[in-house]
């Protein structure tokens, strides 16, 4: 599909890849500008809040953003969706299931290109119904909350669903191991880990039947 708190944390690659995680608002959320170098087309991740910060790192690095892309629709992850849009041009990306304000609906392991960065979309519900994770040059996963570093995201909201987490955990474990995790909200120990190390230490990961998990998920 071509075309389609703390310091902030920069990035980069031999790919020309640029990536920044950056605080925002005051639920510990992350968002995300990813940009290639060489065409300054960029992307921004769940523009939850603060949107005058992403502008402001837009125009400090001379970046034209394309996309704003939600990892799922919760508000404290599209919030600052229509101000960014507005100020920007960029179009709306979410998972095509979405029943949130979008542009542009993807499929499960659709891709879209920005330069050199390719992005690979993977449908993981549980958290809610629309939500993914993104692959990032082969490099990054931007798993929004699904996977927080130790720990996953809650299924007792609406739309959640233990059994979905379940087959997206199972889909994440087939990962290569050396992916880099970027959740989205800090709350680990640190804000990012590969996922070879969440794999071995983060308890939400364990190993666990289908109904072993689902027990699991429904304690307090």
């Amino acid at each position: 599909m071509a075309g389609l708190q703390s310091p902030i944390l920069a990035f980069q690659d031999d790919s020309l890849m640029h990536f920044e995680q950056i605080p925002v608002g005051s639920y510990k959320n992350f968002s995300y500008l990813v940009a290639d170098e060489r065409s300054k087309e960029a992307i921004i991740f769940d523009p939850a809040f603060e949107v005058e910060k992403l502008l402001t790192n837009l125009r400090k690095n001379g970046f034209r953003l394309r996309f704003i892309i939600n990892t799922h629709a919760h508000f404290d992850h599209i919030e600052g969706n229509p101000d960014l849009a507005s100020a920007t041009g960029a179009k709306v990306l979410m998972h095509e299931s979405s029943l949130a304000k979008k542009d542009i609906g993807v499929k499960d392991g659709e891709e879209l290109n920005i330069g050199d960065v390719t992005l690979r979309f993977l449908h993981t519900p549980g958290h809610s119904p629309e939500s993914m994770c993104i692959i990032v040059n082969d490099s990054t996963l931007v798993t929004g909350d699904t996977l927080f570093i130790g720990e996953c995201g809650r299924v007792d909201l609406p739309g959640g669903s233990a059994n979905a987490l379940y087959d997206s955990f199972e889909k994440i474990r087939l990962l290569d191991h050396s992916l880099i995790v970027y959740p989205g909200h800090d709350y680990g120990k640190k804000k990012s880990a590969s996922l070879k190390e969440e794999l071995e230490t983060n308890y939400t990961l364990a190993p666990r039947s289908r109904a072993e998990f689902v027990t699991f998920m429904s304690q307090p």
